[in-house]
């Protein structure tokens, strides 16, 4: 993302935070980040659009953060630990962002709650494979409950990062990581040890979360996807090229959904994006995720 692009972002969610979403128009952003109305539609086809792309880089640099954890040479414990820390660290660093969200219950379309929905199966696939690189020897007897394991964990979580980020209670974020990870084995340890029955099991679970091993790119794909959808929706063409477009989005979501794509293909699909700027960031992620080379 360019520098302009993200004080945009910064400059902008901090004035939401402040005012509230409903409450803070395009111009005042612009006017805080000393750009015209104009060069932030450069970057962003609608405030919609604006908060959608927030909430994925905000989302895509912890996750980058924890990646990078997870390929240290740490023990997978210890490498859990690393991540909740980074978490908490993000949560005191945002958490005016994520409390205007909670507090103003922001409902912004359909394609955010879409994104929204992505991000939330791509977090339960981060629990379950820490979850399973922590327990390797436990996964025969842990299989049939860890849904519910997950479940619980994911509660536990939430439930003290909401208390640091409404009730500002300031804690270390290493031993709060390590904390954490100590709660979590004893859920898992007292499951196991009553050999309860799983509550929700494996079949209850909705298609999109998968439980055999996600594919991480194909969702991150399907995010990137949904953005580009949104940004198409809002940005000032005649309906009968945005009609074009979606049904490039379309052909690309059928590229995504079988077992081989073809690079070609997809690089001849995403050159009708490239044409435009507000759409050029996701064209550009894309063609990386999918490991294609743009046509000029």
């Amino acid at each position: 993302m360019n520098d302009k692009k993200q004080k945009l972002i910064e400059i902008g969610m901090k004035l939401i935070a402040e005012k509230g979403y409903y409450n803070t128009s395009i111009q005042e952003i612009a006017n805080e980040a000393g750009v015209s109305k104009g060069s932030f539609y450069i970057y962003f086809s609608s405030k919609e659009a604006f908060i959608a792309t927030a909430i994925h880089n905000f989302h895509q640099r912890i996750s980058e953060e924890m990646k990078q954890m997870q390929q240290d040479s740490n023990t997978p414990r210890e490498n859990f630990a690393n991540q909740l820390a980074v978490s908490i660290d993000y949560i005191y660093c945002h958490k005016d962002y994520i409390f205007m969200f909670i507090r103003e219950n922001i409902s912004l379309g359909e394609n955010i709650d879409k994104l929204i929905y992505n991000l939330k199966v791509e977090n339960f696939n981060w629990m379950k494979s820490n979850l399973k690189a922590i327990y390797q020897e436990e996964m025969d007897e842990m299989d049939a409950i860890l849904i519910d394991i997950i479940i619980q964990a994911e509660g536990l979580l939430s439930g003290y990062f909401k208390w640091l980020m409404i009730e500002d209670i300031q804690i270390d974020s290493g031993e709060a990581g390590a904390f954490l990870v100590r709660r979590i084995d004893d859920l898992v340890k007292g499951m196991l040890h009553r050999k309860e029955e799983p509550l929700i099991g494996l079949d209850q679970v909705p298609n999109a979360y998968s439980f055999a091993e996600m594919d991480q790119k194909r969702n991150e794909i399907q995010i990137a996807l949904k953005l580009l959808k949104m940004n198409v929706e809002a940005i000032q063409l005649d309906e009968i090229k945005k009609a074009q477009l979606h049904e490039v989005i379309s052909a690309l979501q059928k590229e995504v959904d079988q077992d081989e794509y073809q690079s070609v293909v997809v690089q001849g699909l995403l050159a009708h994006f490239y044409q435009f700027p507000e759409l050029k960031e996701e064209t550009e992620q894309l063609a990386d995720l999918f490991d294609v080379e743009l046509l000029s």
